[in-house]
């Protein structure tokens, strides 16, 4: 059914009502993303010590796997986003119905198989003989939110879409307010140890999940729930289709933090990949605002290329890029004048001189990936919005495949313990030629470049 009504994200934005319009969710993703720390990190280094967080953080690869799947899944937005540019609104509706009880089935056979065999899963993915029990202690209660984080990330997606961006930061805040106080409560207070994490991660899901269901159950919401597709594996596997890039890199990133490990547990044993593990949470944390914001201007960017309309489309990719050097600056400032703060806010005083030494050092070094993070991730974007699906998955492949892990394998071998805070940084930076090549080459092709061309306007299968 067809509709004449104009979505928000159709609208012509400025700079500034741009701005406006992703300040939410970009702060909102920063915020989470800096308690979110706090709650997996933070308060496992600082009341359990670094054998606890480095168990945690050899565990990470499975659900940096969940995070892929959701990451995959919330590729629905995008398809929805186009089919409103076409005025297919009921269509989107029932679109975006369907994924989200897909994705919560999904996310229920992966608690099954966690109940299963979270040993085995736990010693294959690294675990030594004195982390296991920290791990295995947090995976009683953590496979029973799975279900959650997944459907979480198609509700997070299309608050901006239901024009409603201010809704992703309402929510967010009471499920940082419900972590926050559980964890306090849990660890600090009732001293139940590291699963303790893992119930106040639970119950702000949980909180998240009720909020969400609330909002998409009004029906004068431009997105809501309403009778999903009866057709499910055609839908399914456009959202494949779309969603592989943002799956492929999450579990790229999966498989170099598994790498990682190892290498670290290989040269530097548990210290080491403790401190990496908070230098790296807390870059994590500001990698996040990049995707947040360039996750806000995407639909935007589709509904241009539903329209077929070369001049918006244009636009918006130049406003997000200055957008993202904007971010990119404010990052590295909060960065240089508050490392001191972090590292304090981590290690007691108690803690080694070797660690906080570590951790000091690599807070120098692996926050500089992010000058070219932000753009890689930006270009692969937009060409899997165009539908260039594979050149977007090539770049993934090559920044967070072999990049990454041939850096990480190798420059600790050649330059020492150290070396493990410049892999990034030289994944990044190789990348960026390649992104640069695929950028020029399609100029013409969307119309971005000098001459204002656009050919995919005469080209129909341009169009998702």
């Amino acid at each position: 059914m067809e509709e004449n009504k104009t979505s928000t994200i159709g609208k012509e934005f400025t700079m500034l009502e741009l701005s406006r319009f992703i300040a939410p969710p970009v702060l909102t993703r920063l915020l989470v993303s800096f308690l979110s720390t706090l709650d997996d990190s933070l308060f496992v280094s600082r009341y359990l010590g670094a054998n606890a967080l480095a168990a945690f953080s050899v565990a990470m690869p499975w659900f940096m796997f969940v995070d892929a799947i959701g990451m995959m899944v919330s590729a629905i937005s995008v398809i929805c986003s186009n089919r409103m540019g076409r005025k297919l609104h009921e269509e989107a509706k029932s679109d975006f119905t369907t994924m989200s009880l897909v994705t919560f089935g999904i996310g229920s056979i992966l608690t099954i198989i966690l109940a299963l065999f979270s040993k085995e899963i736990l010693i294959m993915l690294g675990e030594t003989k004195l982390l296991l029990p920290f791990a295995q202690e947090y995976f009683t209660v953590s496979k029973f939110y799975v279900p959650l984080i997944l459907v979480n990330y198609i509700f997070n997606s299309f608050y901006v879409i239901a024009g409603k961006p201010k809704y992703s930061m309402y929510a967010s805040g009471i499920n940082i307010f419900c972590q926050l106080f559980f964890d306090y409560l849990f660890i600090a207070r009732l001293g139940i140890g590291i699963v303790g994490a893992a119930y106040a991660n639970l119950i702000g899901n949980l909180t998240l999940t009720i909020f969400a269901i609330i909002f998409y159950s009004n029906k004068q919401r431009e997105i809501c729930f309403t009778k999903p597709v009866s057709d499910v594996w055609p839908l399914l596997k456009e959202v494949i289709k779309y969603g592989r890039i943002q799956a492929v890199t999450s579990l790229a990133v999966s498989l170099s933090s598994y790498i990682n490990n190892r290498v670290q547990l290989s040269i530097g044993g548990e210290t080491i990949v403790a401190a990496y593990t908070i230098v790296a949470n807390v870059t994590f944390m500001f990698m996040n605002s990049f995707f947040a914001l360039i996750g806000s201007t995407s639909p935007i960017a589709s509904y241009a290329f539903g329209e077929r309309n070369p001049k918006k489309l244009s636009r918006i990719i130049r406003q997000t890029v200055v957008l993202i050097g904007v971010l990119m600056l404010f990052i590295f400032a909060i960065i240089f004048f508050g490392k001191d703060l972090i590292i304090d806010l981590y290690l007691n005083k108690s803690g080694s001189d070797n660690l906080r030494n570590l951790v000091n050092y690599g807070f120098r070094v692996y926050p500089l990936s992010l000058i070219f993070f932000g753009y890689n991730v930006y270009v692969q974007e937009i060409l899997n919005v165009f539908g260039r699906h594979k050149v977007s998955l090539f770049l993934s492949i090559l920044e967070n495949v072999i990049f990454q892990n041939s850096a990480t394998i190798i420059l600790p071998r050649l330059f020492g313990v150290n070396a493990v805070w410049y892999a990034f940084l030289c994944a990044e930076i190789l990348t960026i030629f390649f992104s640069a090549y695929f950028v020029y080459r399609y100029k013409d092709v969307y119309g971005y470049g000098s001459s204002g061309t656009a050919s995919f306007v005469d080209n129909k299968k341009a169009s998702p």
